[in-house]
């Protein structure tokens, strides 16, 4: 850059050729006066004929034009500079710029993304002596930049490839990555603001540093746990302003996958009887063994479960490939290799009956990842069942629709497939009365109030301590007897 004190000297050297100097000589007597040189050059003037208003918002891309004028000359050069570099008076500070242009397009600097950064803009002419603007024009301004843009993060090969002959085409898949495989990530990212301006970008995996921008938009990536993961890519832009990372999340490695198969009855529709045996028989696998994975032993692993409060796991030698077994259970005894079954028994008051039980089994591979339960009941992971069948309850006297007396005793009689009625809960007219219970199978009544309508309802328990499902009712009327 040419310094302004080699201009001016440049410039003077030229005047000075071209207009002879002006000087005035004073004589007195025999005596020759001294010379006085004079200065007849005016200093140049310059305006900024385009730029953002005073104190406004700008786009950190801002395009500035200006002019200079001289009255007894002309202007061969400009220099600018930006925010605290004002010089003083005829001085030249090492941050002005020399150009011979009218306009230029600048980038500001930005500090932080979403914010605004004061910027001082001063801009000073030359004339052909070499003379300095005194009074730079200047403008100040607010420049600001939008955030930069990561777009189309896919993963190569995975559900959200756009590909459209990829038969993994599926966006709300869960992407799965065969284990051992390379992940390979694509994305684009563009500038709202920066017209065509270079984005750089930075991309990790997990929480892993991120590392230092570069042209890139492509990244392979290798020896990956087994685990669910997430990749993220964050962009920056010309002004130094950084996007919010935007992430990709796949699974590493498929689960295995494990199947009931007896019994075949679809799951919720059997019924055991107390004190029976149940046996259970399933098959598992592992994809990654299925494809020949170097290194894939596959399912090491069976877990059952019963409910919430049983557990038991079974290992497998590694060179099995489908997996079959079967567990039994029984409401009979205690031994370490059986489980109590005991009846999830419902109040009778709250309809009375069972809740199932939940049979389930889940496999485990050789890089310890479970298998995540189906919600699908084709899948047969999880088995509901029954077990105890509810007693029931007859009435004998009075039967529906029948006339008695006043007085009158009520009969019934219980019976359980499984097990043996122990006891059972009665009431008449449940409206005004509460519910009784008693071992017997009847009540006898006294006074009841004739010529009016009454219900009695009975419902069993049993030696599981389960209810009958709901109540046997029968309604019946009442009049005077001698």
């Amino acid at each position: 850059m040419m310094s302004l004190r080699r201009l001016a000297a440049g410039a003077l050297a030229v005047a000075l050729l071209a207009i002879p100097l002006v000087s005035i000589t004073f004589l007195t007597g025999c005596r020759r006066g001294s010379e006085v040189e004079l200065e007849t050059n005016l200093a140049p003037n310059t305006r900024l004929t385009s730029a953002p208003g005073p104190f406004s918002q700008a786009n950190y891309r801002v395009h500035l034009f200006w002019e200079g004028s001289d009255q007894d000359g002309y202007i061969v050069a400009y220099y600018f500079a930006w925010d605290d570099t004002m010089p003083g008076p005829g001085a030249v500070n090492s941050a002005w710029f020399l150009t011979t242009r009218t306009d230029s397009l600048f980038k500001a600097v930005i500090d932080t993304v979403g914010e605004t950064r004061r910027h001082t803009f001063y801009v000073r002419s030359v004339d052909n002596e070499g003379m300095l603007d005194p009074s730079p024009a200047r403008i100040r301004f607010d420049a600001w930049t939008q955030t930069p843009v990561v777009d189309s993060l896919y993963r190569l090969g995975g559900p959200e490839d756009p590909d459209p002959g990829n038969p993994n085409y599926n966006p709300g898949y869960k992407d799965t990555v065969l284990m051992g495989s390379p992940c390979e990530f694509v994305w684009i990212g563009w500038d709202p603001d920066g017209l065509g301006a270079p984005v750089q970008f930075s991309y990790r995996l997990d929480s892993q540093p991120f590392p230092a921008f570069a042209d890139v938009n492509y990244a392979m990536l290798t020896g990956i746990s087994s685990r669910t993961h997430f990749f993220y890519v964050k962009a920056r832009d010309e002004t130094g302003a950084e996007s919010f990372p935007v992430n990709y999340k796949f699974v590493m490695n498929y689960d295995p996958d494990s199947r009931i198969i007896d019994p075949p009855e679809p799951s919720g529709t059997l019924t055991w009887p107390d004190r029976t045996e149940i046996t259970f028989t399933w098959e598992a696998h592992d994809k990654e063994e299925d494809a020949g994975v170097p290194g894939a032993h596959g399912v090491i692993e069976i877990w059952i479960e019963l409910d919430t409060g049983f557990q038991r796991r079974f290992e497998f030698a590694p060179e099995e490939t489908v997996y079959e077994g079967e567990w039994y259970f029984t409401s009979s005894t205690y031994p370490a290799s059986e489980h109590y079954i005991g009846s999830t028994n419902v109040h009778v008051g709250a309809g009375g009956g069972n809740k199932p039980h939940k049979f389930r089994i889940f496999a485990k591979d050789d890089n310890d990842r479970f298998e995540t339960p189906s919600r699908v009941p084709e899948d047969r992971e999880i088995y509901e069942f029954w077990y105890n069948v509810p007693p029931t309850t007859t009435l004998l006297y009075p039967l529906e629709g029948d006339t008695v007396c006043q007085d009158f005793t009520a009969v019934w009689s219980g019976s359980d497939v499984d097990g043996e009625v122990v006891s059972y809960q009665y009431v008449l007219d449940p409206a005004v009365n509460s519910f009784k219970e008693q071992e017997e199978t009847e009540k006898s009544y006294e006074d009841v109030t004739p010529d009016t309508q009454h219900v009695f309802w009975v419902a069993a328990r049993d030696n599981a301590d389960c209810w009958q499902k709901g109540y046997t009712k029968v309604a019946f009327w009442v009049k005077e007897c001698e």
